[in-house]
């Protein structure tokens, strides 16, 4: 199985880089392919040699970082579409809003089920900035076209049911600090491609 994680950032220490981190090198220790896809800022970055990174450069600067996630989503999505087309992957596993817009066009294009981590939501986070509606618009677009939706702690579990309307049944609350976090996203990849694998050939 191969997988795709798309995250804003990779470098060492960054907390939703290191959540990242952990369970691509996690899923290349059981035998499986991970794609890590992220924007390219320089930064360092430490990783098992098994996990493939893919850093994509921007050459631009948007009025907000609202703007420049959506120019920064073109070129991941570009990425992540050459990378199927020259070694295929069964699934899609985004993180935050920030890298909403290139899953869920992956998604609905490649036709592969979607995994979604808020780390935090605008709500939580005080919607402090003029982009904050349209933000929590591509939180909630992506709680509703993710086949799982992740959060890593209570809060974040609480405003993606009740502020995003994620479905509880594809809602779950896991915890980086537990042993078993990894093994439990795994097990969802593991679900979601079979059932999609017995959809595809009936």
């Amino acid at each position: 199985m191969r997988v795709v994680l798309l995250t804003r950032r990779f470098e060492d220490g960054e907390p939703v880089s290191e959540y990242v981190k952990s369970l691509a090198e996690y899923l290349v220790e059981n035998g499986l392919e991970a794609f890590v896809l992220a924007f390219d800022d320089g930064s360092h970055y430490s990783v098992d040699e098994r996990v493939e990174v893919y850093r994509v450069p921007l050459h631009y600067e948007g009025e907000s970082l609202y703007s420049w996630s959506m120019m920064m989503n073109n070129e991941l999505k570009e990425e992540a579409r050459e990378l199927f087309d020259e070694k295929g992957f069964d699934v899609i596993h985004a993180n935050d809003w920030m890298t909403v817009p290139g899953a869920t066009a992956l998604k609905a294009y490649l036709d592969r089920p979607m995994i979604l981590t808020l780390h935090s939501t605008e709500h939580e986070r005080g919607f402090h900035s003029e982009n904050s509606s349209m933000i929590s618009e591509l939180e909630w677009k992506g709680c509703r076209d993710a086949d799982r939706v992740y959060t890593n702690k209570e809060d974040t579990y609480n405003s993606a049911a009740f502020d995003l309307e994620a479905e509880e049944a594809k809602l779950e609350k896991i915890s980086p600090f537990d042993d078993a976090w990894q093994e439990s996203i795994l097990k969802t990849y593991r679900e979601l491609v079979k059932t999609e694998r017995v959809e595809a050939e009936n």
